[in-house]
């Protein structure tokens, strides 16, 4: 049976869901997002800010409604009420989201923030989940948040800040063999070797080892050690970094995940002549992709490519799927964009929102 949306007018007023960055224009749209980022969407459902953005796209109604459902508890109740406000869910969708909601709700409370934070960790959100470990910690201080907390510090390339999490998750856990090697890892590439000798000395790793000699330009030792460890990716790394592209090239597998992302950066690190075999690669990995904001990132470099490959249309037409997520590396490939193309207009729009960004960044 068809289903009918609540509005019938094409709106173009969106509402950003704050931790994935996705828009959404219709009622119907923010139910799909909550019930399958629901995790994610915590702090924005039935928000003033949702209830606001649901009566200027005309649905005053159900903002009503919307007012009245904030103040419901438990918490599942009032998520399964938002998720239930038009017939747009079957019962045994509701039912099976319903569980999941009320296993959630009886963990203690820096569980469930620690689950919101890791979840954004795993979607390349590491500068978001970093406040929700923060608030976990005020609940306690447990070692494995700390542990995670460096892991996104990490992801983030904020190394020092990394190690000195990881020391003290490491007094808190002294056995955790998993934060030993992050502190390890995360020591290398702060480049405090005293500190990563003497830990690679307790937890001797062929990967750890090829990381110092990498990090110290060894090439050399590193390929020997990345050959031990069968790290194919750290390998094609080692060799773009002695400039021997070809073997980098023929060191990857191509069953390895993140294959043709990997491709097409070696090539356009090459050179420009190689820069079509990196777009051709990058098109294939955005293909094989899942969607999400991880897509917008492969997005974002097949327009650097076209950009560099002097298509300026066509890096235009790619930023464009990218730009919905505004991630703060989208919205500096569109600037450089539009300033290659002339729209001067466009340009001085764009760098006025990347800047305001950084400035909201800032802020919080």
């Amino acid at each position: 049976m068809l289903q009918l949306c609540v509005s019938q007018e094409i709106s173009t007023i969106p509402f950003t869901f704050k931790a994935t960055g996705i828009r959404v224009y219709s009622i119907e749209e923010a139910l799909y997002h909550v019930y399958h980022y629901w995790r994610e969407s915590v702090d924005d459902v039935l928000s003033s800010k949702m209830t606001a953005w649901i009566a200027e796209i005309g649905l005053s109604s159900l903002s009503t409604k919307m007012k009245s459902m904030a103040t419901m508890e438990p918490f599942s109740k009032r998520m399964l009420a938002f998720l239930g406000i038009i017939d747009y869910f079957s019962n045994l969708e509701l039912l099976a989201i319903k569980t999941d909601l009320e296993t959630w709700e009886h963990r203690v409370e820096w569980e469930k923030i620690k689950d919101r934070a890791d979840n954004l960790v795993l979607r390349g959100e590491a500068a978001k989940a970093i406040p929700l470990y923060q608030r976990a910690l005020k609940y306690e201080e447990n070692p494995i948040i700390i542990n995670n907390m460096a892991v996104a510090n990490m992801q983030l390339g904020i190394y020092k800040e990394a190690v000195n999490l990881l020391i003290k998750a490491h007094a808190l856990a002294p056995d955790n063999t998993s934060i030993d090697m992050h502190l390890t890892e995360a020591a290398i590439l702060a480049d405090n070797y005293d500190l990563a000798t003497q830990l690679l000395d307790k937890n001797n790793s062929t990967y750890l080892q090829g990381l110092m000699a990498y990090q110290k330009n060894d090439y050399s030792k590193a390929l020997d050690y990345f050959a031990k460890a069968g790290d194919n990716n750290k390998i094609a790394d080692t060799y773009v970094k002695m400039g021997q592209y070809h073997k980098a090239l023929e060191s990857l597998d191509k069953s390895t995940p993140g294959y043709h992302e990997k491709m097409a950066d070696i090539y356009a690190a090459y050179g420009h002549a190689h820069m079509p075999e990196a777009i051709q690669h990058m098109k294939k990995a955005i293909t094989e992709s899942s969607g999400g904001k991880k897509t917008a990132a492969l997005w974002t470099k097949l327009a650097t490519y076209y950009r560099k490959d002097y298509d300026w249309q066509r890096a235009d037409e790619a930023i464009n799927n990218a730009l919905a997520y505004e991630t703060n590396t989208a919205l500096l490939e569109n600037t450089l964009i539009k300033k290659c193309m002339g729209r001067m207009r466009d340009y001085r729009a764009s760098l006025g929102k990347v800047l305001q960004k950084l400035k909201d960044q800032y802020r919080t």
